[in-house]
């Protein structure tokens, strides 16, 4: 047995009592190749749980050195996903296109400097 499966062996009774007694529902997302397991409220929605997600790519290219050969694709993929998933629901600006058009721009150039490797 994975030690992913067995954390998840031991974490499943605690949820389940947190439904039985104090009538909290989770839900639970595991990743077992990256050894990952989500634990979110029954009230997470998609947008909730994408953001999480996000999150931790954001630290990922926040983190990352910029000399990293594809650091600049992570970040300015990341900030364009983080505008979208914050607008979800509304409409984009001006600016807020323009300034995800720009960073479509970057991306573009540091591919095409990757390409001519």
């Amino acid at each position: 047995m994975s030690s992913i499966d067995r954390i998840l062996e031991r974490v499943k009774p605690v949820l389940e009592a947190l439904e039985s007694k104090d009538r909290i529902s989770t839900k639970v997302g595991v990743d077992r190749e990256a050894g990952v397991i989500r634990i979110y409220s029954e009230d997470s929605d998609y947008i909730a749980r994408a953001s999480s997600g996000l999150t931790e790519m954001l630290e990922l290219a926040y983190t990352t050195a910029e000399h990293h050969p594809y650091w600049a694709v992570l970040y300015h993929a990341v900030e364009i996903s983080k505008a979208a998933l914050e607008k979800w629901n509304s409409d984009l600006t001006a600016d807020q296109i323009g300034e995800m058009m720009w960073r479509c721009d970057e991306i573009k150039m540091v591919l095409d400097k990757l390409s001519s490797k």
